[in-house]
């Protein structure tokens, strides 16, 4: 990825920039070889800043009260504002060899200095207040009116005219408010402090960024949300962008090729245009886009929504398949074939569409299942081509062109007016109207009959279900008659029941309102972590209650479901992850079900809502859980790493780090820092702000116990503490027979699984299988409930079995059961059944990234608990490949060597 700014011509423009550029007379007086920083005004400011490389300090001391040069204060800038491309400079006072020559270039090429009319820029002289405020008025575009009116300040008549439109935009905006005396003091000198603090509170309005992937590869955080200010352009295939909020536009440029983009919780709130991608292409999950524009030069691209995703408007200028993937939001509300369209061309709609406009003529309009509410051809799009399959339908079809519809799909209603006489159906619609309806040519009306209800229909997936107390059926719920309401009738005789009500009632998939008697609910967002919002709304689809640790008895509770007329409410209640303790559908005559609540046992409740038409799908969810202590929330996991020389793997490490969960009833996460101390320490050796962190070299030792204080911050302040106790003694290592083994795929396995209609986009390199007799398992250990399974690859020859892992790297239950998992965290209940099963398994990749094209052996641990979530043991295996069991175009490593026995026959 590469960042790429084009700073304007310093022309203002007013944006507000909380900037304060009062003289501080805080007393500060330091002891020698004291921490200068220590109990000055800016502290938190400056270590924040030192902390990120963005400010360095001189032998051991920052000088904060010290003035800055104009060299340093270049330097500052540029570092915080990413300004990387120099200009060719001439300045009589700066040699070459000048240390900040390459900073003050940057600077000239960013244009906010471009030195004196004598053709110095004084890079040694130090900076006047007002000199500062014009550079970044000029690097954020602030611009003032053009009559520039007196500031409030008892010393306006001292700033200079020439500094006087940014001084007067920053206090037109009361965003610089002087010293305690009124005064700016524009001719005072900036200080080191001073100068960090004005540019830490600039950044927020500095000139947006374009962001350019050209690699492929996963970008934007894990969890919670990045937001860019800018425009982000994919110039690769293989991208995926997640969490992301982009104020921009999205580019996908031809450089993507054929290629896949995957765009997972992204929101963009400019226009998307897609240039590039191919028959499998571009994903969006989760993701809301206002306006999209497929605008390919050659060949067709795929368009794929999933999950909660959203695109308002689609404008269509090239070839291209628009997909639905079991969408809970709108998907696809509008789409309009431009007129820019090549002659020819073919556009594919698969899903349901609220709204599609035909602009273009001599184009075909392919919908192979789903649906389209209204479908209008516009004047002058003569000769389209509209092929409704069998499994599909459209509500309202306007022609205002001469079109061409085939296909036995529904098409309930047609209007045909004036400049369409002529236009030919293979199957007559529901109804025709207009002024040309007795031009077209059409069968003639045949009698409809209810749907065959058989267990071979293919067309479940967009017109079956819907039903209000509908017929049973069979299982895809045949629609095959002239009816195209939504279907789940047929087969027993039952005729489909469509929805009566208007059409947003019946596409309505939220509920109305949503409790559990005695408890609080508290409002989570996509990433489970808290909002502050307590109570229900139709809009928010997860939620936490927070139980009493101190509960000895279960606590009866009632979920109350109120939902909407015409939709369809199932549920079921899982207790620890493992035991289904309910399910039912929410009816107007039952709509409510009761639990017991225990303490110290997570329940999770989910209610899948399916809206009265059958298209529309929502998901609530309740985590009811126990609030974990800091011990049950923490735990400190591990991965390997590799090193190289010159290219050559020279070496492997592993890595322990702390990985945060819940505490408290509340996901920690990025939201949360947290702080480790050694006992008796003042200073943490480690401050985690991400989800997991790396443990500095030596906190983890083999075979130790011990104890480290915590200290939990939210906006820096102290939330929680506690004593963490750290166990990295290795957990038991078991031996017992109960039929473990891990099992690599074959190759033919490999291409199968691929091939199975998971809407994989990418083949496996390699996969494996974890099975267990359950029948040994329950004889050996009767107590085993739960189990974790994980691997690491052997990227060095390795000739002895590996140790186990420690007690802490096999911590459990960090967190509620459907929450998203950490590695080697999330515990699994043993599956029912008797003999061998599968437990577990894996299949991975391949990717841009494989090189080498080498798959490594594997150690793959299992790890043992109780109902009570306590480790009983793991046992630790070996996973070997070989060139049957890897894709074509891969080799297996061998890293696996074991040791010889002597002596043995």
């Amino acid at each position: 990825m590469h960042i790429t700014k084009a700073l304007k011509k310093p022309i203002f423009v007013m944006i507000m920039l909380i900037f304060s550029l009062s003289i501080m007379t805080t007393a500060w007086a330091a002891q020698p070889d004291a921490d200068d920083l220590q109990g000055h005004w800016a502290e938190t400011r400056l270590r924040s800043w030192s902390d990120q490389g963005l400010l360095q300090g001189y032998n051991g001391k920052f000088n904060p009260d010290r003035p800055v040069t104009r060299a340093e204060l270049v330097t500052l800038i540029n570092r915080s504002f990413e300004v990387s491309e120099p200009s060719s400079i001439s300045f009589k006072d700066l040699e070459t060899s000048h240390w900040a020559y390459d900073q003050i270039a940057r600077a000239v090429k960013a244009g906010y200095i471009d030195g004196y009319n004598d053709n110095t820029v004084r890079p040694d002289h130090t900076v006047t207040r007002e000199e500062a405020a014009v550079m970044v008025a000029k690097l954020t575009e602030l611009v003032s009116a053009e009559t520039v009116p007196a500031t409030d300040f008892k010393d306006d008549s001292s700033i200079s005219k020439w500094s006087k439109p940014a001084v007067s935009a920053l206090a037109e905006k009361a965003v610089i408010t002087g010293s305690a005396k009124g005064s700016f003091n524009p001719q005072g000198k900036l200080t080191r402090a001073e100068a960090v603090t004005l540019l830490d509170k600039s950044l927020e309005y500095k000139v947006p960024t374009d962001i350019t992937y050209d690699k492929a590869g996963t970008y934007g955080p894990a969890a919670g949300v990045q937001t860019i200010k800018g425009n982000v352009i994919v110039a690769a295939p293989g991208v995926t962008l997640q969490n992301v909020v982009i104020e921009g536009n999205l580019t996908l440029t031809e450089a993507v090729g054929e290629g896949d983009a995957f765009f997972k919780k992204v929101n963009v709130k400019g226009t998307t245009t897609i240039q590039g991608g191919g028959a499998n292409s571009v994903h969006f999950e989760d993701s809301v886009l206002v306006r999209v524009s497929v605008d390919k030069q050659t060949g067709t691209v795929r368009v794929v929504v999933v999950g909660e995703s959203a695109i308002q408007h689609v404008v269509v200028h090239s070839p291209v398949k628009l997909e639905e993937s079991s969408v809970t939001d709108s998907g696809f509300a509008n789409v309009e074939i431009a007129k820019s369209m090549p002659q020819g061309s073919e556009v594919q709609l698969v899903g349901q569409f609220e709204d599609v406009r035909v602009l273009s003529s001599d184009i075909k309009v392919s919908i192979p299942s789903g649906s389209v509410k209204q479908l209008n051809v516009e004047e002058g799009a003569t000769n389209t081509e509209i092929n409704v399959n069998a499994n599909a339908s459209v509500m309202d079809l306007v022609l205002n062109a001469v079109a061409k519809l085939l296909g036995q799909g529904t098409i309930a209603n047609a209007t045909v007016n004036a400049d369409a006489a002529g236009s030919t159906f293979q199957k007559r619609p529901g109804a025709v109207a207009g002024d040309a309806a007795n031009t077209i040519t059409a069968p003639p009306a045949s009698g409809s009959t209810a749907g065959s209800g058989n267990n071979s229909s293919n067309n479940s997936s967009n017109n079956g279900g819907g039903v209000v107390d509908g017929g049973s059926g069979g299982n895809d719920g045949g629609n095959n008659g002239s009816n195209p309401g939504p279907g789940n009738g047929g087969g027993n005789g039952g005729e489909p029941v469509p929805c009566t009500g208007t059409a947003d009632q019946c596409r309505d998939a939220r509920l109305v309102d949503l409790t559990v008697s005695g408890f609080t609910m508290n409002q989570l967002d996509a990433n489970e972590y808290t909002t502050g919002v307590t109570g229900f709304s139709p809009d928010t689809f997860e939620y936490s209650i927070v139980t009493d640790r101190s509960m000895t008895q279960p606590v009866p509770a009632t979920v109350s479901v109120t939902k909407a007329t015409y939709n369809k409410v199932d549920y079921t209640v899982w207790e620890d992850g493992a035991n289904t303790l309910a399910s039912g559908t929410i009816t107007d005559e039952n709509p409510a079900f009761n639990l017991e609540i225990k303490g110290m046992k997570d329940v999770r409740v989910r209610l899948t809502v399916t809206s009265g038409d059958g298209i529309g799908k929502k998901v609530y969810e309740i985590f009811i859980q126990y609030p974990r202590t800091i011990q049950e929330g923490l735990k400190i996991g591990s991965h390997k790493g590799t090193h190289s020389n010159n290219g050559v793997l020279v070496g492997e490490k592993m890595y322990y780090n702390l990985i945060k969960g819940n505490v408290g009833g509340i996901k920690l996460g990025e939201l949360y820092t947290v702080l480790l101390y050694e006992p008796n320490a003042s200073t943490p050796f480690l401050t985690c702000q991400y989800t997991s962190c790396n443990l500095p070299d030596g906190k983890f030792a083999k075979d130790t116990a011990g104890t480290w204080r915590v200290e939990i911050l939210r906006d820096g302040a102290v939330v929680d503490s506690g004593d963490y106790q750290y166990d990295f003694m290795t957990a038991p290592v078991l031996t017992n027979d109960i039929g473990l083994r891990a099992s690599a795929v074959t190759k033919q396995e490999l291409i199968d699984f691929f091939l199975s209609g998971g809407n994989f986009t990418t083949p496996f390199k390699y996969g494996y299988l974890v099975y267990a007799d359950m029948s040994k398992l329950r004889a050996e250990f009767p107590t085993a409930k739960f189990f974790v399974e994980g691997s690491y690859e052997m990227y060095m020859p390795t000739s002895s079995l590996p140790s186990g892992l420690s007690v802490d790297e096999l911590r459990g239950n960090l967190q509620p059961y459907g929450y998203q998992a950490y590695q080697m965290s999330s515990l699994r209940p043993f599956p029912s059944g008797s003999g061998e099963v599968q437990l577990t398994g894996g299949y991975y990749h391949q990717s841009d990234y494989d090189n080498e094209k080498i798959v490594n052996d594997k150690v793959v641990y299992l790890s043992l608990y109780d109902e009570n979530h306590n480790i009983i043991g793991q046992y630790v295996n070996i996973l070997e490949f070989d060139q049957d069991h890897v894709a074509d175009g891969f080799t297996p490593s061998d890293t696996w060597q074991p040791t010889p026995k002597v002596g043995v026959n």
